[in-house]
């Protein structure tokens, strides 16, 4: 008797965007903002990766790993561009982002998890 084939879903177990966003939540929280938003940064790689099976190599700068994606995984890169161009300003830019920016770091990332798995983010406001 032949084996049956698993499923696409048994084969890849989803990410728990809503336990990720919780994490997010705690480091905002803990006045660790720029933290929060590299974890966020972080959800985004591993939503990818477990999509596409296309993880961002070691050597990879996060705009090189931005420009794979647009380019082999046909993201849009209206999308990714100005979400990695914010993370790289507060990953690197030396200044504690504002709630603000926090939300718009949070908005791109929402739009950009919509356009990768056709669901919308679940609601994380932050101040």
């Amino acid at each position: 008797m032949a084996k049956k084939k698993k499923s696409k879903k048994e084969q890849e177990p989803e990410i728990d965007i809503n336990q990720r966003l919780d994490n997010v939540k705690v480091l905002v929280s803990s006045n660790r903002a720029k933290e929060a938003i590299a974890y966020i940064y972080l959800i985004y790689n591993d939503i990818v990766t477990n999509k596409f099976k296309k993880p961002r190599l070691a050597y990879q700068t996060i705009r090189e790993y931005a420009i794979t994606c647009v380019n082999e995984l046909d993201q849009k890169p209206e999308s990714i561009y100005p979400f990695i161009k914010k993370i790289e300003d507060i990953i690197y830019g030396g200044i504690e982002p504002t709630v603000k920016e926090l939300n718009f770091t949070v908005q791109l990332f929402s739009n950009l998890y919509n356009d990768i798995t056709g669901k919308a983010l679940p609601t994380v406001p932050f101040g």
